[in-house]
């Protein structure tokens, strides 16, 4: 990635960033990554580096705490490893095991039979291609004990060798002891008694008895006065302590040895387990500093693009937390074309710390970094950052400021291209201000042809005057306080500000007449111009709002109409089915009525004038006849219709070979066939003869094989319609449209539950949910899922 200057981390302070980071890791490692740390323009690496913090941040959020430990590198153990019959330290192998313990904990934490694979994917992909192989810590564990140690029961020898170096101990004591007794009791030893020498217990003697004490002189104190002699009596039991000490060492070189040799194979898994080590303690690291930020993840666009809402200076911002300080937010959003701010207003107002805090956002994106702005934001990559900020002098090419920034200017518009983010802090500044201006007016000119994006600030007005014309270029302004005269940290985009260089001047005392004579000396066509710009470029803002607001009030109607059409159709719907269902009712009535009179015509044969009852009874039950041929003709008349006003709702119409539901019992199937009024439906098994209003159109295609059962209706909708969607990581608009939309289909299915999930974040979506779901009076209920469902990251929904 090129970045211009060589120093430009430092001039957007993205090294005290890198700095904050590297407190925050847990080894060398990951101190040494940050320290070197150069940033992606490949959206594929961001975006997934992004969302590896974000689900490490989540983890947060749902107490679920990642296994993480101080690590050291072992890349010198390794490469000395794969040389046959080098030998590891106890040093060595304390650090390769403590990676193993720290991959053995990631591999138990997202352990299958978890849901933790599930809620972070992108985390699990990291050890996804890895196998652990417990076997090796367990060898090491049998060598080597938690704090670092040799375990005396490393081997059957080992703990052979230990008890007779305790038998020769207790035996040395005890014989010591006798001994030191001895010659204390003639007086001939000195104060301390005892002490070593060389490695063997020896007693500390007056010089003048050296003589009447046998045994071996290892040494004698500085002034003479003192001289360490091994007794006789202990010679033989201090060789065999010595012996065994030695046998022990050996022992132990042999152990290490055989589990060096048994880790041999395993080097590049131990270094994929380092790696891995690695790669956490960085996601740890940058995670810190995002919880710190309350950062969130922007949307991430491929190319250029800004629409930020409500973004810190990060450096500012946990500065002034520290204080109890409050930070002032900006919000960035280029509208069509548009692709350069220029930035007016007094100084001290601002604009110098906004430019670097919209730079230093863009460098820790492209760093993966989470960023502390509103949910929503939006933000593109570039392949090129430039920026001119301060005193650019040069004592080593003996160039001014100026020259300096000329030569910054001439390198950008030669390697600028739509690719490239462009900052210059108080353009065309350091020489004489109307050639100055107008320099600056022709470079700004060639980086608006190269498409280039950026933020430049400056008090020109004919920088403003150009901005205002021109395609690719916008005016903005720190707002600045008319009434106390200070500023408020405040950026507006659309219009210019002025330096309000004469109300500072009388504010900070500067004498009346001195003020005046300046206002005089500057003239009323140079005080009115900038008035002017500024009441031009406000009246073509509130022209663009208006419009804006215009725009969504159409929008807002053509929504109304939308729902309007909706739910005219939906009332003549329920109004039809309602008169279907009341005239089933009589049918069912005349049905029972049929059979009174079949229990009546029963009796009456039994009766002594049956003639006369026989024909009493088939008069009645002609009538009934005739009534419920009547009913069903009007049954059928109603079925008709609703059947019409489905297919009106539905855009389509049964032909062969559509895709079709039985309306009783939900099974799927293909026509086949169709005469007048009635269709031949291939089902799974059988083919019927059914009628055509007994049929629903589904939309879109079905598997063919299904079970020859009776469905509900839950069932058969399930195959049109699915009852859950995700708006997690979309603009708020997007995913308010997409959620109408859902509901409404939703609403169509007859759907009883679906399910919403909007994630935790800052709560924006959450709430654009509850709002938009006050506007269907068809909720009947509407609650936040189980917590190891997903909590109140997604809604759960049931209609009436």
């Amino acid at each position: 990635m090129n970045l211009a200057p060589k120093d430009l981390y430092q001039k957007l302070e993205f090294d005290k960033v890198l700095e904050r980071l590297q407190e925050y890791c847990l080894g060398e490692l990951g101190r040494a990554h940050f320290a070197e740390l150069r940033l992606s323009q490949n959206p594929q690496e961001i975006e997934r580096s992004l969302q590896e913090s974000f689900e490490f941040l989540q983890t947060y959020e749902q107490n679920h705490s990642i296994p993480l430990r101080v690590y050291h590198s072992i890349e010198a153990d390794l490469k000395m490893l794969k040389i046959e019959g080098y030998v590891l330290s106890v040093d060595s192998l304390r650090n390769i095991a403590s990676i193993l313990l720290c991959t053995e904990a990631l591999f138990r934490f997202f352990d299958p039979k978890t849901e933790r694979r599930e809620l972070y994917p992108h985390l699990f992909d990291i050890l996804r291609p890895l196998h652990f192989e417990p076997e090796l810590l367990k060898a090491i564990n049998q060598v080597v004990d938690a704090e670092g140690n040799i375990r005396p029961d490393a081997s059957p020898e080992l703990q052979r060798i230990a008890r007779m170096q305790g038998s020769k101990r207790q035996e040395m004591d005890k014989k010591f002891r006798q001994t030191a007794g001895f010659y204390q009791s003639k007086n001939w030893l000195a104060d301390s008694v005892e002490t070593v020498r060389n490695g063997r217990r020896v007693l500390a003697v007056q010089a003048e008895y050296k003589r009447q004490l046998r045994g071996i002189l290892h040494d004698e104190s500085a002034s003479g006065r003192t001289v360490y002699i091994e007794p006789d009596e202990v010679i033989d039991l201090n060789n065999d302590l010595f012996d065994l000490e030695q046998e022990y060492k050996r022992e132990i070189y042999r152990i290490l040895r055989d589990l060096s040799a048994l880790l041999r194979p395993y080097v590049e898994d131990l270094r994929a387990f380092q790696d891995l080590m690695l790669r956490f303690d960085v996601i740890q690291a940058k995670t810190q500093l995002a919880y710190k930020l309350n950062a969130t993840k922007p949307l991430l666009r491929p190319k250029p693009f800004y629409k930020i809402e409500k973004a810190y200076h990060p450096l500012l911002l946990l500065k002034n937390k520290e204080e109890g300080e409050p930070v002032v937010p900006f919000s960035l959003s280029f509208e069509k074309e548009q692709r350069i701010l220029l930035l007016s207003g007094p100084n001290a107002g601002g604009k110098s710390i906004t430019l670097k805090a919209l730079g230093l956002l863009q460098m820790m994106l492209q760093a993966g970094l989470l960023l502390p702005m509103e949910e929503g934001s939006e933000m593109g990559v570039f392949e090129q950052i430039f920026a001119d900020i301060g005193d650019q002098q040069s004592l080593e090419d003996e160039l001014s400021t100026y020259s300096s920034r000329l030569e910054n200017a001439r390198y950008f518009m030669k390697q600028a291209n739509a690719n490239t983010l462009v900052l210059i802090d108080e353009f065309g500044s350091g020489t004489d201000p109307q050639m100055g201006g107008a320099i600056a007016e022709a470079i700004l000119r060639e980086l608006n042809k190269a498409k280039v994006y950026g933020l430049i600030t400056t008090h020109y007005a004919n920088l403003k005057s150009f901005a205002f014309n021109q395609k690719g270029l916008v005016n903005g302004h720190m707002v600045f306080d008319m009434n106390s005269l200070a500023p408020t940290y405040q950026m507006r985009i659309g219009q210019p500000g002025s330096s309000y260089a004469f109300e500072i001047a009388e504010k900070t005392g500067l004498p009346f007449k001195v003020v005046e004579y300046a206002k005089r000396k500057v003239g009323k066509k140079v005080h009115n111009f900038e008035q002017m710009l500024s009441d031009l470029q406000r009246e073509r803002q509130e022209l663009k709002e208006k419009e804006a607001e215009v725009a969504e009030q159409q929008r807002q109607l053509d929504q109304l109409i939308k729902n309007y059409n909706y739910a005219q159709k939906d009332l003549e719907f329920g109004r039809k089915k309602l008169k279907l269902q009341v005239r089933e009712q009589e049918m069912l009535a005349l049905q029972q009525d049929r059979q009174d009179l079949k229990d009546a015509l029963k009796e009456l044969r039994e009766a002594e004038n049956k003639a006369n009852a026989r024909a009493k009874a088939e008069a009645l039950l002609a009538k009934n006849r005739e009534q419920q041929a009547e009913l069903t003709e009007k049954v059928d008349d109603i079925k008709e219709n609703i059947y019409q006003a489905y297919h009106q709702q539905v855009k389509g119409e049964i032909v062969v070979g559509s895709q079709v539901r039985l309306r009783a019992g939900g099974m799927l199937g293909v026509v086949r066939e169709i005469k007048k009024k009635e269709a031949l439906v291939e089902l799974e098994h059988i083919s019927l003869s059914v009628k055509l209003r007994d049929l629903i159109l589904v939309e879109g295609a079905f598997e063919k094989k299904q079970a020859n059962t009776v469905k509900t209706n839950l069932q058969s909708q399930s195959q049109v319609f699915d009852a859950k969607i995700d708006i997690r990581g979309m603009r708020y608009e997007d995913a308010v449209e997409r959620l109408q939309i859902f509901l409404d289909k939703a609403l169509m299915s007859n759907a009883y539950e679906v399910e919403i999930i909007h994630g935790k974040g800052s709560g924006v979506l959450r709430r654009a949910v509850q709002k938009k779901l006050r506007e269907y009076p068809n909720v009947k209920d509407s609650f936040f899922a189980a917590p190891q469902q997903g909590g109140d990251g997604k809604t759960i929904v049931q209609f009436e």
